[in-house]
């Protein structure tokens, strides 16, 4: 049975905080607006440029809804404010609807922060076939549905700059496509003048994090990371020790503290290091197409899959994304259903997603793919999300695993490990985490 969090968290330290505070709850005036509407209160992560863009779907949902208001709040992901959420729904005041990361439903659901929507879903006419595989599957836990996938992060492409290829005499038409051969073009293309790194070719560790680059190469290799039917932590997997001992060869072979020194240097936005001629080959996250076209609108690149071994997994990727989930304790679930449907699963929705946000919405059959063909790269990224096997492992220590292989990735690639050791480590103390968790929630 899956815990709740009041049993827990809702001590009256944390109801008087919410109340003195109102840091981070959804007040409830009675339901209704002034001219008699529901009031549904919704907290998203789309900060920056995307803020707009995510407040212009929900208007056009008020506008096809006109007896619903929506009190759109924005509330990063992060520790804090996650933590508020946590007391939010310990103190009865949630919000009626909350954005989920991917990764992170199974914890929240074990939390009893989030209520299940299988009722929802099959009222509806929901069905998995519905969805891509791993969008589906990160949603699921304990045999119930928590949360519906919004938006699906295929991750990643493989890009790399023409120019350098040609600069290096590589043919800029011929990727690499085995380790092999990414080693070689990493080779030709890294260049080295007194004794520092002015352009390397590839970076294993420095696409999106440690823990993100191990399950990408962990993957490819073909390892494995979670045994759900035996609850099994699998981080040290042969293949995933193989892959992180090949990531720490770019450490030795051109000196960490070199490349550190290299990526000290990196800069944001228009100095990224793949549009100024630092890094010529990398991993790239679907949002970075946006940012080409704005920031490096003349480079000349191209894209396809991430390389791999003969014998690891061709073509391998994995799917985050965000979702939407209702917190336990929400005042409204019926309205707040009712705009995660539509957002998630409806031709409307999911078509506003990919028209106003750039993003590939989790519905498979979502008119938005037809409207995105025009986009520069959206090709690949679909073959990616069509092609793609996983998902991070959906369990509820998910937090403290990311952090886990993060220590890992750093202790090898900085030598104060072995890469099995490194995983051997990870493996033990997250493996002791969730059994603590489980235990707890029987």
């Amino acid at each position: 049975m899956v815990r709740r969090l009041g049993m827990r968290c809702a001590t009256l330290a944390a109801a008087i905080v919410v109340t003195m505070t109102g840091i981070g709850c959804a007040r409830d005036s009675g339901g209704h607006s002034s001219d008699g509407r529901t009031l549904v209160s919704v907290w998203h992560p789309w900060g920056g440029a995307m803020t707009p863009r995510i407040e212009k779907i929900m208007a056009e949902y008020e506008r096809q809804h006109p007896d619903v208001k929506l009190r759109v709040l924005f509330t990063p992901n992060d520790l804090s404010n996650n933590q508020k959420f946590f007391t939010s729904v310990a103190a009865g005041r949630p919000p009626d609807v909350i954005f989920v990361d991917g990764p992170q439903v199974a914890e929240w659901a074990e939390r009893g922060a989030l209520q299940p929507l299988d009722q929802f879903v099959a009222g509806s006419g929901i069905l998995p076939t519905d969805y891509f595989d791993p969008c589906w599957r990160q949603n699921s836990y304990r045999g119930k549905t928590w949360a519906m996938t919004f938006c699906a992060d295929p991750n990643f492409a493989f890009v790399w700059n023409k120019a350098d290829f040609r600069s290096a005499g590589l043919d800029p038409e011929k990727p690499p496509v085995t380790i092999t051969d990414l080693d070689q073009a990493c080779d030709r293309l890294t260049r080295i003048e007194g004794g520092n790194i002015k352009r390397i070719g590839f970076i294993p560790w420095a696409q999106y994090g440690g823990t993100n680059s191990l399950f990408t190469w962990g993957w490819a290799f073909g390892g494995s990371f979670y045994d759900d039917k035996s609850q099994r932590i699998t981080a040290n997997h042969p293949r995933v020790v193989k892959a992180l001992e090949w990531m720490v060869s770019y450490a030795k072979r051109y000196d960490v503290t070199r490349i550190t020194s290299l990526q000290q240097g990196f800069g944001t936005a228009q100095l990224d290091p793949f549009y100024v001629g630092q890094m010529s080959m990398r991993c790239l996250h679907i949002s970075g197409i946006e940012d080409i076209k704005r920031y490096a609108p003349n480079l000349e690149y191209g894209m396809t899959f991430i390389p791999a071994p003969p014998d690891g997994e061709q073509h391998s990727s994995w799917v985050g994304g965000w979702c939407m989930a209702l917190p336990s304790g929400s005042k409204r679930p019926k309205e707040g259903w009712e705009l995660i449907r539509w957002l998630c699963a409806d031709d409307a929705g999911t078509f506003l997603i990919g028209r106003e946000m750039g993003l590939m919405p989790g519905a498979r059959r979502s008119p938005a793919f037809k409207a995105l063909r025009s986009a520069r790269g959206f090709d690949q990224f679909y073959r990616i999300l069509l092609e793609t096997r996983h998902q991070r492992p959906v369990m509820p220590v998910q937090a403290y695993y990311m952090g886990a292989l993060q220590r890992a990735v750093d202790a090898a690639i900085y030598g104060k490990k072995s890469p099995k050791q490194a995983l051997d480590d990870a493996t033990a103390e997250t493996q002791a985490e969730l059994d603590v968790i489980l235990r707890a929630g029987k």
